[in-house]
């Protein structure tokens, strides 16, 4: 079922459904009451005429609503009595045409006691009490009737103006209810429409903002949603033609090396020259499909969090980085708190501080120090890697936690190292992290301290 019928559907009738059953039950009670106040007034006039019939001259029976000077007055809405006698016939009566006893009025006896008194409802809509006059000569039957038209002229009236109500309010409000019906499909169809666009990340950021409730924050989400892939989507073609443009490079390389190696001769130290070449490239391409290789696990692996000493995991990759250094005449140093410890995945933690420390080897001048500092910051654990290298060129700080940023100068390499130090800080809940200007060139991460 589409949207709007169920809407009308369930917002519509089926509250109107309730409304009338609720409006019958009402009418029904409402009814009842009035019934039970012809009951009371039936009750209040025999109580009137049982209780002094029989004080008259001789003991005979009389009316007093034939000698009130009210009876006009009350005529309208006053019981009609009959009094019947011993016999079943008319003794007295306030009508000009008495009815006969009705039908059925036989007084049992029950538990020892006469029965007194009966209600019944009469054809031709009279509601009637009968009451049981006990005398010596024999029992009289007091009748008391009163016409139930008024009643069914109070329902009626009752009936047409809460149903007219009933229905011009639902009229209003099922009118409300189908315009805010097909603004609420109009809203769901746009979003509907964005789906396309969603999946491109193409989704355009001028879309106009309806309302201020959950289909608006669906449009919110759905927008950032976009713009998140749309970013995603245009980092990976920036990823994947940098990728292309560095693997490109050292394959011509090799290809030209290869080409001119068979077309001419050469003796061989020129042939070892070409070998060394083709070797420099081939390293080159190694190093830059491992880190594509580490960018791809890092985006599809869950963190394997532990508590360790940060300290320790330093100590280990300096240990692993010492004959680099030794060959680069460079001493690396471990600064800091030793005791700081931090839920971490241990080898991203590793492979990150591993590709700092060369970035750092590479541009430190010979018999300097490389020294890698562990500090806390309050619940942030913050690791740097200093060296006094040249610096990093103001132009180039924007884009260097970028895949394939250019690096310092000629000595930059795959341009993945500092993306891949950035990414496994924003996984660990951190941020990489740049020295200020005017300060020894350093480079490092945080990750959280719990």
């Amino acid at each position: 079922m589409k949207l709007v019928p169920r809407l009308v559907l369930l917002g519509g009738f089926l509250p109107l459904v309730g409304v009338l059953l609720a409006v019958a039950i009402a009418g029904h009670l409402f009814r009842q009451s009035l019934l039970d106040d012809v009951d009371q007034r039936l009750m209040a006039q025999a109580a009137v005429e049982s209780v002094s019939m029989f004080d008259g001259p001789q003991g005979r029976p009389h009316l007093h609503m034939l000698t009130s000077s009210l009876a006009d007055e009350v005529a309208a809405f006053a019981p009609d009595t009959t009094v019947f006698g011993p016999d079943g016939h008319v003794v007295l009566s306030t009508l000009e045409a008495p009815p006969n006893l009705p039908e059925g009025v036989a007084w049992v006896e029950a538990a020892g006691e006469p029965e007194q008194m009966r209600f019944a409802s009469l054809e031709g809509g009279t509601r009637a009490l009968t009451i049981r006059l006990v005398r010596p000569e024999g029992d009289y039957t007091m009748l008391l009737t009163t016409s139930l038209r008024p009643i069914d002229a109070t329902m009626r009236t009752f009936y047409r103006a809460v149903l007219g109500t009933v229905a011009g309010v639902w009229l209003v409000l099922m009118a409300v209810l189908y315009q805010q019906g097909r603004s609420i499909v109009a809203r769901v169809h746009t979003l509907r429409r964005w789906a396309p666009a969603i999946r491109q990340g193409k989704l355009t950021q001028d879309v106009r903002r309806q309302g201020n409730d959950e289909l608006t924050e669906l449009g919110d989400a759905l927008r950032d949603a976009a713009a998140t892939l749309a970013e995603h989507n245009e980092a990976q073609e920036r990823f994947l033609a940098n990728a292309a443009h560095q693997l490109k490079t050292p394959i011509s390389v090799l290809r030209t090396e290869v080409e001119l190696a068979l077309r001419k001769p050469r003796d061989a130290e020129q042939l070892r020259d070409a070998l060394r070449m083709a070797r420099g490239q081939t390293l080159h391409l190694g190093k830059l499909a491992t880190r594509l290789l580490d960018f791809e696990s890092l985006r599809s692996s869950p963190l394997d969090r532990q508590e360790h000493r940060l300290a320790e995991r330093i100590d280990v990759v300096l240990a692993r980085m010492r004959p680099r250094a030794a060959q680069a005449q460079v001493v690396l140093e471990r600064l800091g708190d030793s005791e700081l410890a931090a839920s971490i995945d241990a080898m991203l933690f590793e492979q990150a501080l591993e590709n700092l420390v060369d970035n750092a080897l590479r541009f430190a001048p010979p018999e300097t120090a490389v020294e890698v500092t562990v500090e806390r910051r309050e619940d942030i654990a913050t690791v740097m890697v200093r060296d006094e290298g040249p610096g990093i060129p103001a132009v180039e700080v924007p884009h260097l936690f970028e895949p394939f940023a250019p690096g310092r100068g000629q000595k930059a390499q795959t341009g993945l190292g500092l993306a891949f130090v950035a990414d496994v800080a924003r996984k660990h809940g951190g941020q990489p992290l740049l020295a200020p200007p005017g300060t020894r060139t350093g480079v490092g991460f945080e990750v959280p301290v719990r």
